[in-house]
């Protein structure tokens, strides 16, 4: 939306362009879908004099697509845009006023070829029939128009090299549309041939074979992962091949929209667990290059194809296969070695105890764990034994089998414990503690599920729930079961009483 709300700044208006002013759009400038500046007879300002306080919200001079936000009953469209060409406005800056919207990229202009083609797209008559599915009002908000699904930049830059000078007449929009929905419907079409998206398959197949990979990623489920790892859909070349950053969920929405195969949503452990464990392990996958220290039950989790792997890949085919093939094969173990060792590095190191030692997976969630047994337990339970410790990269990561034994607990590898279990042998206290970054806390049905799972404890139950920060708190603090405790890392001196009797100690 445009930036400049004129009523704010009323004393910077200007009616006509004077010194230290700059252009400012209205829709009043629309004009057969270009804007033309000034308007000399109208009633809106057309320039707004620069300020240290307005100057955020100009955007510097250059190609754009504006849209008017509201448009009369009567009007054919409702979206009506039109193209800002910055040649016929020669300043250095430019001011957009809030009734318009605007299309930039990172509040930069678009390139001349792409603003015409995207100008072309929305005036057209297919658009205008899209949008009155879902937008049964004048208004056209910036929300609206990001709900669009939109062309391809390649695409609206081949729309744009249509226009020589003159904007075309509404019929001739719709059937550059039209020629370039048959293209698209023809090249679809060839991609979605069943003997190229086969022969493709066998390609990787082939691929993953000479890779040397073990039989169990030599099948259909792993080719097409490293099909859309590289971003090849059925009617590239291998040359053309990609390394886009992607999660198991897109790797299946790739599959299923280019290769026609589809998954259950129940499948995803199976790809990550027979396929891209070990694409992880042999080096030609890495996890979270953008973020290494991601923690592992984050939504946000990807994938990408290693550099080396990528360069090998792209000569599949070419008569430089088989020597770069060689090269790479010498190098791989080299190379999935260091990775594993920079992942090694990356890990939380905890000491407790006498001279326990243990690495939990990076990521938040081991750095809370971290907190609760170097700032919670000697603050609150000065002593305490640590029994056991979870880990998001393994379901135990540290658990101390004879005190659970001395407390006649029986450790049950499908139950679902705390995060931390702490012992406080001084007053025979047991701590469940739930380590909460983005759910989990300990809430009336997950207090009743510890109680179960300990009901055979000879010492008495305490629970607690710790977080962060207090704005990870203010999330989960409506579902927070009573008689518990809640401690915040980023204030470690404090615990929070839920109700009850006494403050830190088990209830009958």
């Amino acid at each position: 939306t445009g930036p400049v709300v004129d009523f704010r700044l009323k004393n910077d208006l200007r009616q006509q362009p004077t010194k230290g002013a700059v252009p400012l759009i209205y829709p009043s400038h629309f004009h057969k879908n270009q804007i033309c500046w000034p308007v000399l007879e109208g009633k809106k300002p057309n320039a707004i004099y620069e300020t240290e306080e307005n100057k955020r919200w100009l955007m510097p001079n250059g190609w754009y697509v504006l849209t008017r936000r509201l448009s009369s009953t009567e009007e054919r469209r409702r979206i009506v845009a039109a193209i800002y060409d910055p040649r016929r406005v020669p300043y250095e800056k430019i001011g957009f006023e809030n009734h318009v919207n605007v299309f930039h990229i990172n509040k930069a202009p678009l390139s001349d070829e792409v603003a015409k083609g995207l100008a072309i797209f929305l005036n057209s008559t297919l658009v205008d029939l899209y949008f009155r599915q879902f937008s049964g009002h004048t208004q056209v908000n910036a929300t609206d128009l990001r709900m669009l699904h939109y062309p391809s930049v390649e695409c609206l830059a081949r729309l744009g090299k249509q226009i020589n000078g003159v904007f075309p007449a509404q019929d001739e929009i719709d059937e550059l549309i039209d020629q370039e929905i048959e293209q698209l419907e023809s090249a679809y079409k060839q991609s979605r041939d069943p003997m190229t998206i086969q022969q493709k398959i066998q390609e990787a197949l082939s691929v993953l074979d000479e890779l040397g990979m073990p039989r169990g990623q030599r099948n259909e489920r792993s080719a097409l992962t490293l099909l859309a790892l590289l971003g090849l859909t059925p009617d590239l070349a291998w040359q053309q091949a990609s390394a886009p950053l992607m999660g198991i969920t897109p790797i299946m929405d790739f599959i299923k929209l280019h290769y026609a195969r589809t998954y259950a949503p129940n499948t995803r452990e199976t790809f990550r667990r027979q396929t891209m464990h070990q694409f992880v392990d042999a080096g030609i996958v890495l996890p979270n290059p953008d973020e290494p220290d991601r923690a592992i039950n984050s939504p946000k989790w990807v994938y990408q194809i290693e550099s080396h792997a990528l360069e090998l890949l792209r000569s599949f085919g070419s008569s430089n296969w088989k020597s770069n093939l060689e090269i790479y094969l010498a190098t791989r173990r080299t190379l999935a070695e260091e990775y594993a060792r920079k992942r090694e590095m990356l890990k939380i190191p905890l000491v407790f105890g006498e001279k326990q030692e243990l690495y939990l997976t990076p990521g938040t969630h081991s750095q809370l764990i971290q907190a609760i047994i170097e700032e919670f337990g000697p603050r609150f339970v000065p002593g305490a034994e640590v029994l056991y410790i979870g880990d998001t990269g393994a379901k135990m990561g540290y658990f101390d089998a004879s005190v659970f034994q001395e407390l006649e607990l029986e450790f049950d590898s499908h139950g679902k414990f705390p995060d931390v279990v702490l012992y406080f042998r001084k007053e025979n206290w047991l701590l469940l503690i739930e380590a909460v970054t983005s759910h989990g806390p300990v809430n009336a049905k997950r207090h009743a599920e510890l109680a179960n799972l300990f009901n055979k404890a000879t010492a008495g139950l305490v629970y607690v729930t710790a977080f962060p920060d207090r704005q990870t708190m203010g999330k989960y603090l409506s579902e927070i079961s009573w008689e518990t405790e809640v401690w915040v890392a980023e204030t470690p001196t404090h615990l929070i009483h839920f109700d009850g009797e006494q403050f830190l100690g088990p209830y009958e």
